[in-house]
């Protein structure tokens, strides 16, 4: 007699009626039956705490007017996955026809953490931001919208993508007619110019370190540091704003920003000994006045959780690292906080890492190359493609595609 299985049996049978189960409560939902997909979808519960299940129960719960529970339930599902983008994709949405917009982004920003690529939360922030004026943040989430976009023939990505490219073309022109101004010593058509370039393209780091150069060169330094801060924030690796901000913040005699820009500025000139001992020299000389000022240093800190709570999470990072800074002690209570907001502006980064690990370790280890593909697959996606990593997915995933054969 054949020997059965019994257990892979019942297993299997468990399996065939989630699964059925699943797709009926899904057709449910899809048939507007909410209360029937919302039965059905208990009924699921008791074989498993799927976080995308807690999902599918708090959205029927708002369609049925249940808004409390279904936020409860959206909470749940976070709980059980922290990386859940659709949770956090409801949050965000039900928050946001609240009128509460800075809570709203905050959720769409956490749904980016696992998914980048996800349109629909990139176009909602953009949105967001716009509302609350923020340019610089609406056009780069505008960006981020058209590059992931799956729909790219339909009205509305049509209708953005003109407005996009237009704006980004007009920035260009005026940013190029400045330099020229510029150049022949008309310092006043240069910086209308530039001004100009902002409005229609803020995210232009150059337009910003010009016009904080015009403001400079005219002792305005409180307007220089204004532009170089916004150029810092579209290229904070940039050592040349970060010194320019430090020599303008000593010019105001603001030394608490004097010197945390010097700190930073000082990494950037290590194999220049000179140059460091300068830098470091004028360090010793400010701190005695910021030992003697502490409310200066505690001022950072008010700065970055003021700008947390407006969404301004550029300002936050950047007064954060300033803090950090002044109070070296603090460093370990706000680390995990910098590398939190740090993600939210470029939750690519950690993901097109990862990716690139894996995709290194089932090609060497596994010979899995066709899982590998995925893996590169998606770097193309994520990655810019002036980068290292792109080229390296690049490479691989056509070596994967020939193994794959």
């Amino acid at each position: 007699m054949e020997n059965v299985d019994v257990k892979s049996q019942i297993t299997t049978t468990n399996e065939d009626l989630q699964y059925n189960l699943a797709n009926a409560a899904d057709r449910l939902f899809v048939e507007k039956k909410y209360e029937q997909a919302l039965k059905a979808y208990s009924e699921l519960l008791l074989h498993t705490t799927d976080s995308d299940l807690y999902v599918k129960m708090g959205n029927c719960f708002e369609k049925i007017s249940k808004v409390q529970t279904a936020l409860e339930y959206w909470e749940k599902a976070i709980e059980v996955d922290p990386m859940n983008s659709d949770a956090y994709i409801s949050l965000g949405n039900y928050y946001y026809s609240k009128a509460q917009r800075e809570k709203a982004i905050s959720y769409w920003l956490a749904s980016l953490l696992s998914m980048p690529e996800e349109p629909t939360s990139n176009l909602n922030i953009a949105v967001a931001y716009s509302e609350k004026n923020m340019k610089t943040e609406a056009f780069i989430y505008y960006e981020r919208y058209l590059k992931y976009a799956q729909n790219k023939t339909s009205e509305k990505y049509i209708k953005i993508k003109n407005r996009i490219e237009k704006s980004k073309k007009l920035g260009n022109d005026y940013l190029k007619l400045g330099v020229q101004l510029q150049a022949q010593g008309d310092k006043i058509s240069a910086l209308k110019c530039y001004k100009r370039a902002a409005h229609y393209c803020p995210i232009y780091s150059k337009i910003h370190l010009n016009l904080g150069s015009l403001f400079y060169a005219e002792k305005n330094y409180e307007e220089a540091v204004n532009h170089w801060t916004n150029a810092l924030y579209l290229d904070p690796h940039y050592p040349k704003i970060i010194n320019n901000l430090a020599i303008s913040y000593d010019m105001q005699k603001k030394f608490d920003f004097a010197y945390s820009y010097y700190t930073r500025y000082s990494k950037y000139i290590q194999n220049n000994p000179a140059e460091l001992e300068k830098i470091s020299t004028r360090c010793l000389r400010l701190k005695p006045v910021l030992n003697s000022n502490p409310y200066l240093i505690k001022n950072h800190l008010e700065m970055a959780e003021e700008a947390i709570s407006e969404c301004n999470y550029f300002k936050a990072l950047n007064e954060y690292k300033n803090y950090v800074i002044l109070e070296p002690n603090s460093m370990q209570d706000y680390a995990p906080l910098i590398n939190k907001i740090e993600n939210y502006l470029n939750p690519e980064k950690g993901i097109i890492e990862n990716c690139i690990i894996q995709g290194r370790k089932l090609m060497a280890t596994e010979r899995d190359f066709a899982q590998a593909q995925q893996y590169f697959a998606r770097v193309l996606v994520l990655a810019k493609n002036n980068t290292d990593e792109y080229s390296e997915a690049k490479g691989r995933l056509a070596l994967c595609m020939q193994r794959s054969l």
